[in-house]
C-alpha cells in the first residue's frame, strides 16, 4: 500500500516541478530499486530499502526478484508519457488508490472469486479509484478509467501495476478526456 501511495504524488511533483524533471527521478529510482533488489538476491542488504521491500511483498516473490515497484513505475512512466495531463493523472490515480483498495477489500472481505481476485475487492477498487479520480477529471471520465483500470486489474493481464494505469489512460482518452 505504501508503494502505491507514493504513486499519489506523482501528479503534485509534476505540477511543482515538471514532467522532465519526474520522469528522470522516477527512472532513477527505479533502476536504483532495480540495484538494491539484484544486491538483495545476492545476499548483501541495503538499510531500509531491503527490509521494506520484504515487508512489501508476498511470500511466493521474496525468493526473487521483486519486480511489482518496476512495474508500478513503468505504468506511472508511460501514463505521464502517452497521455494528456488529465487522464495521466487519473490513470496514475486509479493505480495508486484502487489497486491497493482492491487488494486490501478482496483478503479480508471477498467471497466471490474471480479467478485470483474477488468482486467485493473489484467493486471497493471501482469506487475508490472513481472518487480519487475526481481530482483530475469529470465524474463520467473518472468513472469510464476506473471501470476499465480496475477491469485490467480483475482480469489480471500481466502485472497490473503496469496494465490498471495504462487501460485507465486509454478507456479516458477514448471516452475524450481534455
Amino acid at each position: 500500500m505504501a508503494v502505491h501511495g507514493s504513486a499519489l504524488l506523482i501528479p503534485f511533483l509534476t505540477e511543482a516541478t515538471s514532467k522532465t524533471i519526474v520522469l528522470e527521478a522516477l527512472i532513477v529510482v527505479a533502476a536504483f530499486y532495480a540495484l538494491s533488489e539484484v544486491l538483495r538476491l545476492e545476499g548483501a542488504r541495503l538499510p531500509l530499502i531491503t527490509e521494506f521491500t520484504l515487508r512489501m511483498s508476498h511470500d511466493d516473490e521474496r525468493p526473487h526478484f521483486v519486480a511489482r515497484p518496476i512495474y508500478l513505475a513503468a505504468g506511472v512512466l508511460l501514463s505521464l508519457v502517452l497521455f494528456p495531463r488529465n487522464a495521466a493523472y487519473a490513470s496514475i490515480t486509479i493505480v495508486a488508490v484502487g489497486d491497493p483498495v482492491a487488494s486490501y477489500i478482496g483478503q479480508r472481505f471477498g467471497r466471490r472469486r474471480i479467478g485470483r481476485k474477488t468482486l467485493e475487492g473489484f467493486a471497493a477498487g471501482l469506487v475508490a479509484s472513481s472518487v480519487a479520480a475526481l481530482l483530475w477529471v469529470h465524474p463520467a471520465t473518472a468513472l469510464i478509467g476506473s471501470v476499465a483500470g480496475m477491469s485490467v486489474e480483475l482480469i489480471g493481464i500481466l502485472d497490473d501495476n503496469l496494465t490498471t494505469p495504462i487501460g485507465a489512460g486509454l478507456a479516458m482518452v477514448v471516452a475524450g478526456v481534455p
